[in-house]
């Protein structure tokens, strides 16, 4: 009698926190092994946005930069987060990391399972971002044409690139303020050929 008792109660599920649930891991009725997620449980007052990274984002990055996290479907929804687990293994398929910032007191509107994106905030020294097509190479390496305004010639200038983003590259070294990039048709172009200035191109 004892015995049946005690695994009537195994078919009793208390949570130790009031909760939102996230996931339903099973139907009424349902037949369930043992270990097998019946409810997922979120604490209201600790919210994660989660991201995955590749392994370059984090070269030379502390781990300890606030987050900025805006909601994608209205990124003027915005708050901030603190790192707060890294994943010490990739996943086999994407070769990612899975990050946990912990976000303090996010918006209403940043409601459980919102798309959101993150980006660190921090002090930099000022950078030249440029949109891909005006990447090119030479001698292998990255080079970009650079306009002379003195005798309207285009030279293919080597670059650094600091990193890749989605559609543009940041460059870290091999470029001077005010200088005019081209920015498209840079596979028709050579050495020291003579181009001119669409009206408001230089801006």
């Amino acid at each position: 009698m004892n015995l049946a008792q005690d695994q009537l109660k195994y078919a009793v599920l208390s949570a130790d926190f009031d909760g939102i649930v996230t996931a339903v891991g099973a139907e009424n009725g349902q037949v369930v092994n043992a270990g097998q997620m019946i409810v997922r449980l979120a604490k209201p007052d600790e919210v994660d946005a989660v991201f995955n990274i590749s392994e370059s984002a984090f070269r030379g990055r502390p781990e300890n930069n606030q987050i900025v996290v805006n909601l994608l479907s209205n990124p003027e929804v915005e708050t901030f987060g603190e790192l707060r687990e890294i994943s010490p293994v990739a996943d086999p398929k994407t070769r990612t990391f899975q990050v946990k910032v912990a976000l303090g007191k996010p918006p209403p509107a940043m409601r459980f399972g919102s798309s959101v994106r993150g980006r660190l905030r921090e002090t930099t020294a000022p950078v030249v971002v440029l949109p891909g097509s005006a990447l090119s190479d030479k001698g292998g390496k990255p080079a970009v044409w650079v306009f002379d305004e003195a005798n309207s010639e285009v030279k293919l200038t080597p670059i650094s690139v600091s990193r890749f983003e989605k559609d543009r590259v940041v460059v870290g070294d091999g470029l001077t303020k005010g200088q005019i990039i081209v920015t498209a048709g840079v596979n028709r172009l050579r050495e020291g050929q003579k181009v001119r200035l669409l009206d408001g191109a230089a801006q």
